[in-house]
């Protein structure tokens, strides 16, 4: 019974993420910090007093881990936040490995996305021609400049990866049954 309460209220974090990133681009700091707060509410209650403590001290790591793994992308603006932040639950929730495929499902399905986004709006050369231009220099100066400038770029070439890290989440449960 309790698997499926977690599995369920993971379930609704990701879809008020993705729902706040398609239509904001953003997903609001208060809903991941109540995510947060429920989650470790849930890791308490489902260890019990004894094991409580050490159980919530694994679910904070894991959430520490992913975000330290992560935060570079966000630094150069590959990522936003908010999707560091929903990769860092779903590893709090899912646990590393069953989150860390949950997370590369939830890529994947980005890349398609990103890929037919580009085929659409015929622009795939010119963006894989910035892309591999951004890493050269990124290596050749080692300077960390911002890979997506709103103001340069435009709304237009955003993928949401809320949507995406759902859809990651649905394969992975799909995946396990």
């Amino acid at each position: 019974m309790f698997i499926f309460v977690h599995s369920g209220l993971l379930l609704v974090i990701l879809l008020g993420g993705a729902w706040y990133d398609i239509r904001e681009q953003r997903i609001p700091n208060w809903w991941c910090m109540s995510a947060l707060g429920a989650g470790f509410v849930l890791t308490w209650l489902g260890a019990g007093p004894r094991e409580g403590v050490l159980q919530c001290l694994c679910y904070m790591a894991r959430i520490g881990i992913v975000v330290t793994v992560w935060f570079p992308l966000f630094r150069l603006r590959m990522i936003g936040a908010g999707d560091v932040k929903l990769m860092a639950l779903m590893a709090g929730y899912l646990g590393l490995w069953t989150g860390g495929f949950a997370i590369l499902y939830g890529f994947f399905i980005g890349a398609i996305l990103a890929f037919l986004k580009m085929l659409a709006c015929r622009n795939l050369q010119q963006r894989l021609i910035y892309f591999f231009a951004y890493i050269r220099r990124l290596f050749l100066t080692r300077e960390a400049v911002p890979y997506y400038q709103a103001s340069r770029d435009g709304k237009g070439v955003v993928i949401p990866m809320g949507f995406c890290l759902l859809g990651g989440y649905v394969w992975q449960l799909l995946a396990g049954l």
